[in-house]
This record gives C-alpha cells, structure tokens and sequence, in this order.
C-alpha cells in the first residue's frame, strides 16, 4: 500500500522534473524520501446529496400568476484533494478534482446549487478546481503562508463557502502571516471564478445603486484574527474596483465553561463607481440604495452534566432602497459567496430592511454518534403601513455511522409572503400582503478517506 501511495503522488507530481541523473535502482526511494512527496496525501470524498425547495412567494411570468415552484436537484459527488509537501521546506503545490453526476433534478434545479445549469438543463460536470503553487517561510516569529493559483475561500476577508458537490474556487493571489495568536490576511482576486455548481468560468458582479449590472475587474480584501481559546475575534474589510465596499467584525467568547456568547456586525455600501445617480422612484434590482448594516448577537448554552444543547440569536438589518424594501444580501457579489455568520441566514434570509428576528434551537445528542435538534426563526418588519411576520420551524440531525461517514438531514416548513419583481418588497393587495408557504428539505451523505 506505502509503495503505490509513493508512485501516485510522483505520478501526481508537477516537480517530478526534478529528478535527474538518478540510478536507476534508487530512483523510487531518493524521490519518495523527498519531504514534497512524502509528506504528500490524496484526501477523497464521496457525497450524496438531495435538496428541495418548495415555494409560493414568487410571481411566474409565464403563467401569469403567483404559482408554486418546486426546486429539487440530487446528485453524486467524488472530490479529490492532492496536498503536496514542500520541496526544500519551502515551496508546493495542491490541487483538487471535483465531479457531480446528475441523479435526478425537478424543472427549477438551478437554484440548490447541486448540477450545472446548461441553459435550462440539469447537467452533472468534473473540473480541477483548485490548482495553485504554496509557499511557506519563518521570518523570526512571523509564520508566512502564500499561494497563487485557484483555491477556495473559507470565512476570508469578505468571501466565504459552503459545500455542495463542489466548491467556489477563485483565481488570484493569498498571504498569511501569523504572530503567536494574531495573524493577517491578504487576497487579491482577479474577478474570475469557477462556481460550485459549474465546470466554466464565470466573472463576478454586482447590481449597483441604479440596479444595473456591473462586472468585476478586481477584488482586495483581508482582515486581522485574534484567536485564543476563551475568545475569538476577526475584522475584515474588501473593496471591489470602486463599485463596493464591505466590511465586519465577528466575535465569539466563551463567557463560562459552558456558555459562549457571539456578536457579528456586517456593513455594506456602493462605491464611487457605482452610487445611485438616478433620481427614479421606479423599484429597481439594486439590494439597497446607498449603504446596508446587519447586526447580529448569539448564544450557545452546553447545559453541564447533560446531552442538551440550547442556541439562540437576534439579528436587526438596515438596507433602505428607493420604491420598495431593501436587503442586506449575504452574497451582494454575485458568482461568489460572501462571508455571513448570522442566525439570519436560512432557507430564505431574514435580512430586509428593518427586520427583527429571533432564532431558537436545541439540540439533544443521543449518542456520541448521533444529535437531532429542532430549530426555529421569527421575524417582523415593516412596509407601507403593513406590518409583516414571518418564520420557519425544522427538525435536523447528524449521524457518524463510522469514523469517516457522516450523514445529515434536514427539513422544514415556512411562512412568508408574495413578493415583488425584485424578490424582497412585499406584494400588498388594498394594503394587505398575501401569505405564501415553502417547505424545504435536505439530505447528504459523504464518506472520507485518505491515501
């Protein structure tokens, strides 16, 4: 087994262009001794994943009519993560596989995420999502990290991602310099990205103050961590071309043994390049007008002595837009995911402006193996004298049949309202908004392993 790990990662390899003028009969043991082969690893993944979306808050432009959508995609995944080692302790290079093959997938698939969207038809794909050179360098205590290529992003400057067959993988440049407990971020983003749902690649965007839709050239963004074990704290901030600027702060201190208390607070505003300039009261696609705030507090209570776990939230945005309701989007980037620790974030997010929620969750664990909980969100705001509430109720659990198999499902049913063209502002009937329902559903299996 040690002996075809060893010729699958030389065979693997970008630097087996190094070895030359070696004897035959020592050929596979001065490369395997090496440190960039023999630390090196395949990770594997294989995921089953099933999503379903029910809806009726969206009007339907060719029926004519507010009509019931259902948005279901299911797919098998296989994701292949080579990490190499570093060749003199200082350089290596990584790259990842991934492929969904389609299993079945309703009309409206598009939007679980889960199969490529060929102009209608739902498609599995492969592709090398990530592939890029690291860099590694001790300079006295700082620890230096750097790679170039295309990655992923995990809660880093402004982006974030969250795993369906794939990964959003972008294409650019990442420095990491680490001080005993603090470090600092660095990320320049060229604009291209390859979306967890597709095999191309696509170019990120906004729609700015007018609702118009812009490309994006570049992205600069990064953000200073402090991470100890009673409190963790992360400030970022990114700015894309001068269309938009982003910035948060996320903090989480654990309080008591068995409590750990949470704020996070997100703003977001046009930049010069892209500020509201029309003066039409018409609702445009624009999220907001100028600038949009969400705040958000938690807290996570591990009742001592038993299997129950308690979490709550509340969450208030502000994002005022011109002729309807705005919103603090999550992912005001488009092709991207943005970074978003809130409550707030749900099947359908309770973000609008004004908005109040409270979430509520407990958790009971059976077994070391196996929790199930049921959680819940509330919300009000308020929209041309009408006051609106809305929710969800959902029962999880997460199961760990065996040491790399884990097994998760999910469902839930909520109450919303119509909404208009722009999918935020509610739709009034003689000044009374009209309930819609959804109900939502998910399941994915994935089992891990490594070589």
């Amino acid at each position: 087994m040690m002996t075809i790990k060893k010729l699958l990662l030389i065979a693997c390899s970008p630097c087996c262009f190094f070895v030359t003028d070696v004897n035959a009969s020592d050929w596979e043991k001065t490369i395997a001794d090496d440190p960039f082969f023999a630390d090196a690893s395949f990770d594997i993944s294989a995921r089953n994943m099933w999503k379903y979306l029910k809806t009726e808050n969206r009007y339907d432009n060719e029926q004519g009519r507010y009509a019931t959508s259902v948005q279901q995609a299911w797919a098998q995944g296989l994701t292949v993560d080579y990490t190499s080692g570093y060749f003199a302790d200082l350089i290596g290079f990584d790259a990842s596989y991934y492929s969904g093959a389609k299993l079945g997938a309703s009309d409206d698939f598009a939007s679980r995420a889960i199969l490529y969207n060929d102009n209608g038809e739902a498609k599995g794909y492969t592709k090398i999502g990530q592939r890029y050179a690291k860099l590694k360098m001790d300079l006295l205590r700082a620890k230096v990290n750097v790679k170039g290529g295309w990655f992923t992003i995990k809660n880093t400057g402004i982006f974030s991602n969250s795993q369906r067959m794939s990964l959003n993988t972008h294409s650019g440049w990442f420095a990491n310099t680490a001080i005993d407990n603090v470090s600092v971020d660095a990320l320049f983003l060229d604009g291209k990205v390859m979306r967890r749902d597709s095999p191309n690649i696509d170019r990120m965007y906004i729609y700015d103050g007018n609702g118009v839709s812009r490309e994006i050239d570049h992205v600069i963004t990064g953000g200073i961590n402090y991470n100890t074990k009673p409190l963790k704290a992360y400030y970022f901030y990114g700015v894309a071309d001068d269309l938009l600027i982003r910035q948060g702060f996320e903090g989480w201190w654990d309080a008591f043994p068995n409590i750990t208390l949470g704020t996070q607070i997100y703003e977001q505003e046009y930049g010069s390049d892209a500020k509201r300039t029309t003066s039409s009261t018409a609702r445009g696609k624009q999220d907001f007008d100028k600038r949009a705030w969400h705040y958000s507090t938690t807290i996570e209570w591990r009742i001592p002595q038993t299997p129950w776990k308690i979490l709550g939230g509340l969450t208030y945005s502000e994002a005022k837009k011109t002729g309807g309701v705005g919103q603090f989007t999550r992912n005001v980037i488009g092709n991207a995911r943005g970074r978003f620790n809130s409550p707030a974030y749900a099947d359908i997010d309770y973000v609008r402006d004004g908005e109040t929620m409270l979430a509520l969750a407990t958790e009971y664990k059976f077994t070391p193996d196996l929790s199930v909980g049921v959680r819940t969100n509330y919300s009000e705001f308020e929209y041309a004298g009408e006051k609106l509430r809305q929710g969800q109720l959902g029962l999880y659990s997460n199961w760990n049949p065996a040491k790399n198999w884990t097994v998760y499902l999910s469902g839930g049913y909520g109450w919303h309202h119509e909404q208009e063209s722009d999918y935020t502002t509610p739709k009034l009937y003689n000044g009374h908004s009209q309930r819609a329902n959804s109900l939502s559903g998910e399941m994915a299996t994935t089992y891990r392993f490594k070589l």
